[in-house]
């Protein structure tokens, strides 16, 4: 997820806070001392509490296998002849079934630690499991009948790997039909009226934790 960093007429820099919500970051801006959670895209403290990042759907998160072959000429940043780690940390937590520092939740609807592809819908939180869309999946939308949400994933991807997620009116997903098709027209400019939805691949908990209210689509 890529929050846009202008609220009204200040622009906005931000750094990590330190602190965490629900085992995930929360961001502080040094304009006006705000804390931010990610999981949210609102202030939760300071002058600006309350207020709400615009979203932008415009990142991706890739291996470097797939980017280098897409980006040949991408630079790397190098910290003191250091472009990387061999021991990542955070092996050990991604690999795991526990939850960072063991944290509980109620929503039981999900294990824990199942990935999931989280995202807003007019400002209703929505999750869908990894496992319920992989090589591209068409859902109805309660309360929409004019759009389809359609969500794709390449089968066998790692956790982080960026998802793809588009509202589609919903004669276009129902004559395209077949979900590798729709993708194919969708990255051609063929599908007309498409909506890309921003969103975050992350764990069950770590969302539901703060959005409790989410809309479990399977």
């Amino acid at each position: 997820m890529v929050y846009g960093r202008t609220i009204g007429d200040k622009e906005l820099n931000f750094e990590a806070s330190g602190a965490l919500m629900d085992a995930s970051l929360v961001m502080r801006d040094r304009e006006t001392d705000s804390w931010w959670s990610i999981m949210t895209s609102t202030a939760i403290g300071g002058d600006l509490e309350g207020a709400e990042l615009e979203e932008m759907p415009v990142s991706e998160k890739a291996t470097w296998k797939d980017w280098v072959k897409r980006h040949p000429d991408t630079l790397v940043l190098s910290i003191e002849g250091e472009e990387h780690v061999d021991n990542n940390p955070y092996d050990n937590y991604f690999e795991s079934a526990d939850t960072f520092r063991d944290l509980k939740i109620e929503d039981k609807r999900l294990k824990a630690k199942d990935s999931i592809y989280a995202f807003w819908i007019d400002g209703e939180p929505y999750a869908v499991p990894h496992k319920a869309f992989e090589g591209g999946e068409v859902f109805e939308i309660e309360g929409d009948s004019a759009h389809r949400l359609f969500v794709y994933r390449t089968k066998g991807s790692p956790m982080f790997e960026s998802s793809k997620a588009y509202l589609v009116p919903a004669e276009v997903a129902d004559k395209i039909g077949k979900p590798k098709d729709l993708l194919a027209a969708i990255e051609s400019g063929q599908a007309v009226g498409v909506t890309a939805i921003g969103g975050f691949d992350t764990f069950w908990y770590n969302w539901v934790s703060v959005n409790e209210n989410t809309k479990l689509m399977k």
